[in-house]
């Protein structure tokens, strides 16, 4: 039998059962080999029953006392009550099963129980243990009980034990367990086990460093095949022919002499490596990545005129329309005057409007278009596309982003990201790319200053904030859920409807805006359009808000329930204010005793140094929720995790890449 064959050529795997394995997407014995436990049980020691401790796992050994078998009322089930006594103390125990299962109990037998008590009155006691006769007279552990028990998810019709004992007889068959897809002399030169004992010793431990170097061995082997395809990617593109742009440079320099502003060195820094992949032979596929504020868009627009230059036109693709409505305006300010035609493809367009700006795209007379994923339709026709800027890349599929980017051949690919990304996570999931950094911002730029506050003086806050919008700033209020008629539970304190209701009462004479996701795109972009404009003077939103919304009379920044999200994403809603050349100021609302355990929320006071930030979120928070890779898709680890297993990380990196193709090196990034 193959790994890959069904669990139903398994003894004991019937048409239930299977079902039931299919709720746990458990369908080949491969899936079953690697359904990982969840926790272990170290069975190998047992202690007195005086040492038990409240909902901490255990076993005891003793004699059953006082055993009562009764039937539930109704039901086809049997409870069990007595006590388990050794030499100084005593413990209750509850058994559930059928009337059979309990014919061997009696009282005065030896017994063995593990499992995790709970507190009973002034006693403790054991709901639904394991446990094991013992031999008369015998002190010993009964074979199979005296080990180190793994304990995996399960689903309803699928007992706990017997998915055990079936995963078990798969890892001790040797028939079962897969070839190794890593060379040996790898494992050897890393001290890895192979992979059949690693999975031997994640299902049947000896000792608890069995399953501290198993994991290892299963981590690594994880990075090591996204690895393989990362260099893989990276010697497919280099094989492409691109389209050249090196001609559009003096359209590009004469953009970057239009602008009102000086950029940074770090700014030109990257806009120096974009131009000189766009100007090579080879597609450029560059993650741009910076700290909030940085000037990212300046750098895409700089790409944007090479490209246009060269008489070539660019696609921007971005995740929401009011990101879309942000970056067309800054294209067409800074564009514009230097002679580059700008156009935003909407959702919800008329159909003239869409088929007139269509055909224009088509003809070449656009240089550059900026929309959402009304982009991706297959009536969107390039006459010439040369570059794709992809901003928030993480919010957009795989399949989405190759959709865009393959409408020509030899296409540039600029990926951006507003939350500055671990060197880690950069290795792992972006390995195939180059990346490019911005740090720091404009000098003329303040931090942002960031209180942390109790909800308790949510009156105070609200009299801050009406002197601060009767000074002319706008004021954000950051609320995790819409609330109110949206059918989303939430409490006064937390939903958009019922705060911006409460702002109304205590701050009369301001107007208030409310914004969410689910809002019609032109109704978003009005309420933006009058915040901007100073009709309205506090805009309370979910966090749609969070990246690239740019309101330069923007002061103020109030997160509600702080602590319940993460440090990058307070970080990125921090940013949307102090844009202009007064300092911003940043409240992180919660209850007390929220504020009180969580120390995430006094690292924001500490720093605004978003790439500091995001490596304390990776360490706090793991990989996929700081990348947005769990939600999207990106970086689905199983085994490895970050940072710890950065290490592991670097090993895989440098040994895929000695096994990739000539030409393509390990390490270059």
């Amino acid at each position: 039998m193959k790994p890959q064959d069904p669990l139903n050529k398994l003894d004991g795997v019937g048409p239930g059962r299977e079902s039931a394995l299919a709720g746990l997407g458990l369908y080949t014995v491969e899936d079953l080999l690697f359904h990982m436990p969840t926790r272990y049980e170290d069975r190998r020691r047992a202690v007195p029953i005086a040492d038990l401790v409240p909902d901490e796992s255990a076993v005891v050994f003793g004699t059953v006392r006082s055993l009562s078998v009764r039937r539930a009322a109704g039901r086809n089930l049997h409870i069990a009550t007595f006590e388990v006594e050794d030499d100084f103390s005593a413990v209750s125990v509850v058994l559930f099963g059928g009337f059979r299962s309990f014919y061997s109990l009696k009282d005065g037998v030896r017994i063995a129980l593990c499992g995790r008590p709970d507190v009973k009155g002034a006693s403790l006691e054991f709901q639904s243990p394991d446990y094991a006769l013992l031999k008369r007279g015998s002190s010993e552990m009964p074979p199979g009980f005296d080990r180190i028990l793994p304990i995996y998810p399960t689903v309803k019709g699928l007992p706990r034990r017997w998915l055990a004992n079936l995963i078990f007889s798969c890892v001790t068959s040797p028939d079962l367990l897969p070839e190794d897809p890593i060379p040996e002399d790898i494992l050897a030169r890393r001290g890895l086990v192979s992979l059949r004992d690693a999975l031997r010793g994640v299902h049947a431990p000896d000792v608890p460093e069995d399953v501290r170097r198993s994991m290892a061995r299963l981590a690594y082997g994880e990075l090591y095949e996204i690895q393989k395809k990362i260099f893989a990617a990276r010697a497919a593109r280099e094989r492409t022919s691109a389209l050249q742009l090196a001609h559009g440079a003096d359209m590009a320099e004469r953009f970057e002499r239009s602008l009102p502003f000086e950029l940074t060195e770090s700014q030109r820094r990257a806009i120096g490596e974009i131009c000189r992949d766009m100007a090579g032979c080879r597609p450029m596929s560059r993650l741009l990545h910076g700290d909030v504020g940085s000037g990212k868009t300046a750098a895409a627009l700089s790409a944007a005129a090479m490209c246009a230059g060269a008489g070539a036109q660019t696609a921007i693709l971005v995740p929401t329309t009011v990101l879309s409505a942000q970056f067309f305006s800054e294209a067409s300010k800074y564009l514009a005057p230097v002679g580059i035609a700008c156009s935003e493809l909407r959702g919800g367009m008329g159909a003239r409007e869409r088929k007139d700006l269509l055909l224009r795209l088509a003809d070449g007379k656009i240089d550059v278009i900026v929309g959402t994923h009304a982009m991706l339709e297959d009536d969107v026709v390039f006459k010439s596309l040369g570059l794709v800027v992809i901003d928030e890349q993480h919010r957009f599929g795989v399949r989405q982003r190759e959709r865009i980017a393959g409408r020509s051949e030899g296409v540039h690919v600029l990926m951006m990201s507003a939350t500055p990304i671990p060197r880690t996570l950069c290795m792992a999931l972006y390995g195939d790319v180059d990346t490019s950094e911005i740090r720091g911002g404009p000098s003329c730029r303040k931090p942002v200053v960031t209180k942390v506050l109790s909800d308790n003086y949510v009156g105070d806050l609200y009299k801050f904030i009406a002197s601060r919008v009767q000074a002319g700033c706008g004021c954000y209020w950051v609320c995790p859920l819409i609330g109110g008629d949206c059918g989303q539970e939430c409490d006064d304190r937390s939903s958009v409807l019922s705060r911006a209701s409460d702002i109304e009462k205590n701050i009369p004479g301001v107007k208030v805006e409310r914004m969410y996701g689910s809002m019609k795109p032109d109704e978003k972009r009005s309420v933006m359009e009058r915040f901007s404009s100073g009709e309205s003077g506090i805009l309370v939103s979910t966090t749609v808000i969070e990246v690239g919304v740019d309101v330069e009379r923007a002061g103020v920044m109030v997160i509600e329930s702080a602590s319940s999200f993460g440090l990058s994403q307070l970080h990125q809603l921090r940013g949307r204010v102090g844009r202009g050349s007064r300092a911003g100021v940043c409240i992180l609302l919660d209850g007390a005793r929220n504020i009180k355990n969580s120390p995430r929320l006094r690292i924001m006071t500490d720093t605004c140094d978003g790439f500091l930030i995001a490596e304390e979120d990776l360490r706090l928070r793991g990989a996929g929720d700081v990348a947005g890779t769990r939600q999207h898709g990106l970086l689905n680890l199983r085994f490895a995790d970050f940072p710890r297993d950065s290490a592991l990380l670097e090993a895989a990196r440098e040994d895929a890449g000695a096994q990739a193709a000539p030409g393509t090196a390990a390490g270059r990034s």
